[in-house]
């Protein structure tokens, strides 16, 4: 389970996740819901019991943007979370490129435990280098980029899966 405090258009939302595969029961504030999550790099399906909902999720490093139904919310950690409190912060466990560029070096391996900080990709934009870095202790499930690879803005390059 993994509970966090989040903004939500600036409003502190306590939201606690519990994750069985593609199945997740979330609470978020009172309500508590059961879901099944299917996601393709930024496109999120979401079924509920009554309906479907369509999503985009785009990731800046402490900010998730969620685009549903036409509307965009934006996503942080709580001011107690990004200073060391109990709840958390804001991680996704997919990490996409910030923006357009050139693979330079992907310093991880599926299975690689990696803590917060450590280096997973080096990209080159703008004749600028960028390191993409794990935000927190996790092993790393998937590599989608190699050396050399041209990426777009938003591309999944990691997947972990924090412990």
């Amino acid at each position: 389970m993994s509970r966090r405090t989040i903004r939500i258009d600036g409003e502190p939302v306590a939201v606690e996740v519990t994750r069985r595969g593609d199945t997740v029961e979330a609470r978020v504030g009172d309500e508590t819901t059961s879901l099944a999550v299917h996601r393709a790099d930024t496109s999120w399906r979401v079924t509920l019991t009554d309906r479907t909902l369509a999503a985009t999720v785009i990731r800046e490093r402490d900010v998730v943007w969620v685009t549903v139904d036409g509307e965009i919310h934006r996503c942080t950690a709580s001011d107690e979370a990004r200073t060391g409190g109990t709840t958390g912060g804001v991680r996704s466990p997919r990490l996409t490129t910030p923006m357009p560029g050139k693979v330079l070096a992907v310093r991880v391996v599926v299975g690689q435990t990696v803590a917060a900080g450590d280096p997973l990709v080096v990209l080159e934009a703008m004749k600028m280098e960028t390191i993409v870095s794990a935000e927190a202790a996790a092993r790393v499930v998937q590599v989608y980029v190699e050396a050399g690879a041209m990426v777009e803005q938003g591309q999944t390059l990691v997947e972990l899966e924090f412990g």
